[in-house]
């Protein structure tokens, strides 16, 4: 029994040492990081343009900037991230003004082309979901506090619609080894619902679509 009590006081030291070694080694397998960048997304194809640009009104710019955030995970042989983000843009036009708002979910998944200490290159799939809000509005509005009747029909046009997104995505990581590390990635996302227009303060009429209102996507982060 003495032997026994010896043999196992020997071994336990060893035995927690290689749960130790093997616990570590599975660990960094898998690196998770939180970052923060930014992204820019390209649309030459939006319909509410084309309303705007009839009405000699100011337009979207064609390529939108947008703050992300999210946590990015990256494994052996898969990586992806989970993204937020936000976009601003404010665009005027004679006596005119519109303004954007832009929210942003955003999940990509990829496989592990190259997988080296210093350099990943990956590539997979994203799924993106889009909220958007247009306010459309003259810069020569005043406001009587004694007649507020007569401004309840200013010129004011609010406009809000959903997308869904999905598409092919291309993800490089760079200075893997550095205290803050760089991911670039590339993505064509396609517009899978109608992204039909509605308002908070109207209804209406001669509605558009944004079917089929596919976007460019290209981002830097840091970790």
């Amino acid at each position: 029994m003495k032997s026994l009590v010896s043999i196992l006081a020997i071994l336990t030291p060893f035995v927690m040492g290689a749960q130790k070694v093997a616990t570590d080694s599975v660990t960094k397998k898998v690196v998770a990081d939180f970052y923060v960048g930014t992204s820019f997304n390209a649309n030459q194809s939006l319909n509410l343009n084309q309303k705007l640009r009839n009405a000699n009104l100011p337009e979207m710019r064609e390529v939108t900037p947008e703050l992300t955030f999210g946590l990015n995970v990256l494994g052996e042989k898969y990586s992806g991230d989970l993204e937020f983000g936000t976009s601003f843009l404010e665009n005027e036009k004679g006596n005119n003004t519109l303004k954007y708002l832009g929210f942003n979910g955003r999940f990509r998944f990829h496989y592990n082309l190259i997988n080296q200490p210093k350099v990943t290159l990956a590539t997979g799939l994203a799924l993106a979901y889009q909220s958007n809000r247009y306010d459309l509005f003259s810069n020569t509005n005043s406001t009587d506090l004694n007649n507020l009747t007569s401004n309840l029909n200013s010129a004011h046009v609010n406009l809000e619609n959903r997308m869904l997104y999905a598409g092919p995505s291309v993800m490089l990581y760079l200075l893997k080894k550095s205290y803050i590390k760089i991911r670039l990635n590339v993505g064509y996302e396609f517009g899978l619902t109608s992204g039909k227009y509605r308002s908070e303060f109207a209804s209406i009429t001669n509605n558009i679509k944004e079917n089929g209102n596919n976007r460019l996507v290209f981002g830097i982060s840091f970790l």
